[in-house]
């Protein structure tokens, strides 16, 4: 399956640069750990599994995947964010820059996926984000994993702050919420100031009932076996729990 590149004016282009760690500081090493921790364990990973951490962003999940398992591959869109990853994971470290749509690997590379923090829903149409379960369920064997960690849509909308204001040492960050028009997407957009010097950009993710990406993943080639509410491993309840964390398992298309 083929599709057109990213275009220039894709909002994750600009969302996924540099200050994005400094937006989002609270995603650190220590909280990495823990979910990576349970990450493993409830998919069982194995120490021979061959593991795609995809959407990688600055790897800090990798940092601590690599160490459970044969083979990792860390894969991001963002140059500035890989940049940070190699930095910290070294110059050894398995790190691809390419669209999630057209992954560049061959069919049943991985063991396992893992696709944390919501870095699900970002496309403009529910065919495109689709499509990458169906990519993502190319490149791994029958009966292998996938993580998918997103947001429970009700608890979001319920806790939605319209507008907050905050400071990251010297740099201003001014951010404002809504929902879109139809009520699928949380849109947030985002000035950050620093020394005069002012960026602006937005964000937009696709919020998914659980029955929505159940038919997706269904439709992908995949079968949710758990999905758990939080971290801590509390069970899923839609309005009460904060994540949808699935966990699923490629089915074999000839059964």
């Amino acid at each position: 399956m083929s599709h057109e590149p990213a275009t220039a004016n894709a909002w994750y282009l600009d969302a996924f640069r540099a200050e994005y760690l400094e937006v989002y500081p609270w995603r650190d090493q220590a909280s990495a750990e823990h979910e990576v921790d349970r990450a493993l364990e409830w998919l069982s990973v194995s120490p021979q599994d061959r593991v795609l951490d995809l959407c990688c962003g600055a790897g800090r999940h990798s940092h601590w995947i690599r160490n459970n398992c044969s083979l990792l591959y860390s894969l991001d869109l963002s140059e500035s964010l890989l940049k940070r990853a190699r930095s910290q994971l070294g110059r050894d470290a398995a790190l691809v820059r390419a669209d999630v749509r057209t992954l560049p690997f061959a069919d049943a590379s991985f063991d396992q996926v893992l696709m944390f923090f919501t870095s699900f829903g970002y496309f403009a149409t529910d065919e495109e984000n689709g499509s990458v379960l169906k990519e993502v369920a190319r490149v791994v064997r029958v009966d292998g994993g996938l993580l998918l960690d997103l947001p429970d849509r009700d608890s979001t909308i319920e806790g939605l702050v319209a507008s907050s204001h905050r400071s990251e040492g010297d740099l201003s960050i001014e951010e404002h919420r809504s929902l879109s028009v139809d009520g699928k997407r949380v849109e947030k957009s985002v000035v950050l100031e620093r020394g005069g010097n002012e960026r602006r950009y937005t964000e937009s993710v696709r919020l998914y009932h659980f029955d929505e990406m159940e038919t997706l993943l269904i439709q992908a080639g995949w079968k949710i076996s758990i999905c758990h509410g939080d971290w801590q491993g509390g069970r899923y309840i839609c309005g009460e729990s904060p994540r949808m964390i699935m966990v699923a398992r490629r089915q074999d298309e000839d059964r």
